[in-house]
């Protein structure tokens, strides 16, 4: 035994009838042999004055044999039996692998030890209540770090607040959703790139432009129509 001393806490006033104290010395499972250890028991009155006392040699012999515990025990837990663990205080399950947290740990944060959470990025404090965000992260986004949002897909900014429209809306329109455009009024199109009433006007055009040039061709030929009678020679 690395330390053979043991201090058993106060357990109150001797009683007038007989009572039994007893104190377990498991082993630690590590090595096979026989624990030699002292057992000095020292009883005091309420003014801290000895009234009882065992001898000093008494001494207490233990066979200790190698055990195994698939799983290890863990957080300081002790092999005493082949697959059974004693746990230390805060820790439970097979293996000690289980921290008996008496404060619930908040917002999906994991108890890892008795009074202690791991908290999920974003989020601090001794029970993962505090967000590093203090302004919450808008359309779906998450915390992940002092005032860092990180954005779900379509938007972006600090808050995730700015939706992202691509390739864009141009100069006549604005993102107002993901890949939608609100464009000014006589514009349309997904990124606001169409006038309404062009393409008419572009059919129109070349009518119009064969109709002019038509116009004075029928005229002159009016002009050089021939009299019915007449001595001119043309």
């Amino acid at each position: 035994m690395a330390d053979p001393t043991v201090n058993v806490p106060l357990l109150g006033t001797v009683p007038h009838k007989a009572s039994v104290v007893q104190v377990g010395f498991p082993c630690l499972g590590k090595q096979d042999g026989v624990a030699a250890f002292e057992v000095n028991v020292i009883v005091m009155n309420s003014e801290g004055n000895t009234i009882l006392q065992t001898p000093q040699n008494a001494i207490f012999f233990k066979t200790c044999q190698q055990v195994l515990c698939a799983p290890r025990c863990m957080n300081g837990g002790l092999c005493v039996t082949p697959g059974f663990c004693i746990c230390p205080p805060g820790f439970y399950g097979v293996n000690c692998d289980k921290a008996n947290c008496s404060a619930t740990c908040f917002n999906g944060g994991t108890c890892f030890y008795p009074g202690k959470c791991i908290c999920p990025p974003g989020l601090e404090g001794e029970q993962c209540e505090i967000s590093k965000c203090p302004q919450p992260c808008r359309n779906a986004g998450k915390c992940i770090g002092k005032n860092k949002c990180k954005c779900s897909k379509g938007y972006q900014g600090d808050l995730c607040s700015k939706p992202v429209c691509k390739p864009g809306c141009g100069t006549r329109g604005t993102c107002h959703e993901p890949n939608k455009c609100q464009c000014q009024e006589g514009w349309h199109g997904r990124h606001c790139n169409k006038r309404y009433g062009a393409s008419l006007l572009h059919a129109l055009r070349p009518a119009g432009a064969r109709l002019r040039q038509h116009t004075p061709s029928v005229k002159k030929a009016e002009e050089r129509q021939d009299p019915p009678e007449s001595n001119y020679i043309w």
